[in-house]
């Protein structure tokens, strides 16, 4: 089994930089505001994006070839700032609120995830077809 998409420095940058901010938050009792605002939000696309690619190509026939295109990133996009920016403030307002710069994160997440890593697997893809 292959971990070519998790191995990859954006998706495994991030999901690092996730598991030692929660850690150190939740376990050392220590925040930085501006981490605690954001940093999530800017890695969740990549670690989201990042996995469902992965395990998508460990199930379909073109195995690392697979990519999510741009319009599947977009929608990702939006329905994640529905759920969390819209929905969940809205029903929890306790527990989530609502920000338009976590909108930003997740757009900028998405941007780097598509031209680090799906643009690059759609490439290779396109070369395997011109050689056949």
């Amino acid at each position: 089994m292959d971990f070519k998409t998790l191995k990859h420095p954006l998706v495994f940058g991030s999901i690092l930089l996730f598991l030692i901010h929660q850690m150190t938050e939740k376990g050392l009792d220590y925040s930085v505001p501006i981490l605690h605002a954001y940093l999530d939000d800017l890695v969740c696309m990549p670690i989201v994006l990042g996995g469902a690619t992965q395990i998508t190509q460990w199930i379909h026939p073109i195995k690392n070839l697979y990519f999510i295109d741009k319009r599947a990133i977009i929608i990702t996009v939006i329905f994640y700032s529905i759920l969390f920016e819209g929905i969940l403030p809205f029903v929890n307002p306790l527990t989530y609120t609502a920000d338009w710069i976590d909108i930003v994160m997740y757009s900028v997440g998405a941007i780097l995830f598509y031209n680090l890593v799906s643009k690059k697997v759609k490439e290779e893809y396109l070369a395997v077809l011109k050689e056949l």
